[in-house]
Parts: structure tokens; C-alpha cells; sequence
């Protein structure tokens, strides 16, 4: 009599325990959808890898001027030196700046890896346009490989007049042949639209 209520009592604990994952399994595959568009508002909101091509961009001669600063970094090991031709620029709000990048791989290996930019203050970042940037494609460099890329940017007219400095910054990011294959295959978040 007891062997049957513990069998009775594990087949109610089964039972449960599939009613109970049945909700987390439908929670998590919720999350996985919503990750996307959640990601593109932070990005958003922050400035991060946010589409930098837009149609709305004012471009006036405004008279203002605006201190942009260009910073960036390696995440982890990637044996790349990057660096800006200038460091910091004034320029007119609403009209086109450029700058230029130099890059060289210090290694002996071929490197893969993304540009991710990021622009600070929020206020701005949603008044930053790029019309050319090395970060819209991930990049590959042959041993000791060097390259120099443009970067072409506006800062619309309307931008909110507090805001007197800027910053681009940049993260490196590694990637593997496999993963940039496959990227090729998804929308890029810095080309998507918002």
C-alpha cells in the first residue's frame, strides 16, 4: 500500500514539475524573440552600434562649434594598433568632418574582428550621422597588415545647444572566420533602420 502512494506521489510530482516548465519554456522563447528589438532600444538609448545613416539629418551652416573627441580600444588580446589621425577636432554643427583611422595588425596571424562604435552623450548620439565608417563591416587583416579608413560625420544642425563635446569611441572586437561568415547572412545593427 505504501509502494503505491510514493508511486502515486512521484507521477503527481512529475505532473507538476511539467506544468511548471511549461511556462518558463514559454518565458524563455519569448525572450529569445524580444531580445532583438530590446537590444536595438538600449543601443538606442545609449548610443551604441545605433544606425548612423539617417534621413532626418539637418545640414546647415550653424555658426556652432563642437569639440569631438575619437577614443578607442581592443577588447581582450586582438593584436591590432588603431589609432586616429587626430585625437580631437573642433567642428561646425550641420556641416560634414572627417577624420582618418590608421590600423595595423601586430601580429603574424591574419585577425578578423568587428568595429563597434559608441557616441556620448545620448543627446548627441541621436544627432550623429555617418555617411563613412570602417565600422559598418566587420574587417580582416593579413599579418602585419596596415590600413588607413576614412570616417565622414555631420552632427545636426538641431542638436541641443547644451552640448558642447563629443565623443566616438570605438571597441574592437574579435571574430572567428566562421562567426563573420555568418554575419554576413544577418542584418547589421549599424545598417538597420530604427
Amino acid at each position: 500500500m505504501e509502494e503505491q502512494k510514493t508511486q502515486d506521489q512521484k507521477k503527481r510530482n512529475k505532473r507538476l514539475a511539467v506544468w511548471l516548465l511549461i511556462p518558463i519554456l514559454v518565458i524563455m522563447f519569448g525572450f529569445t524573440y524580444a531580445q532583438v528589438p530590446l537590444f536595438r532600444i538600449f543601443c538606442e538609448k545609449i548610443g551604441f552600434a545605433q544606425s548612423p545613416l539617417s534621413d532626418d539629418v539637418q545640414y546647415a551652416s550653424t555658426g556652432r562649434m563642437c569639440k569631438v573627441l575619437y577614443t578607442g580600444v581592443t577588447a581582450g588580446t586582438l593584436p591590432v594598433y588603431f589609432k586616429p589621425k587626430q585625437s580631437v577636432q573642433n567642428i561646425e554643427i550641420g556641416k560634414p568632418f572627417e577624420n582618418e583611422y590608421r590600423f595595423v595588425n601586430m601580429s603574424k596571424d591574419t585577425v578578423r574582428f568587428r568595429p563597434v562604435h559608441s557616441i556620448l552623450p545620448e543627446e548627441a548620439a541621436k544627432k550623429f550621422t555617418m555617411t563613412t565608417c570602417f565600422c559598418f563591416n566587420d574587417q580582416t587583416f593579413a599579418p602585419n597588415e596596415e590600413k588607413t579608413f576614412k570616417v565622414v560625420s555631420v552632427l545636426s544642425a538641431d542638436m541641443d545647444p547644451e552640448v558642447e563635446q563629443v565623443t566616438l569611441h570605438y571597441t574592437l572586437f574579435e571574430k572567428n572566420a566562421e562567426e563573420m561568415e555568418l554575419n554576413r547572412k544577418l542584418p547589421n545593427v549599424a545598417h538597420s533602420g530604427k
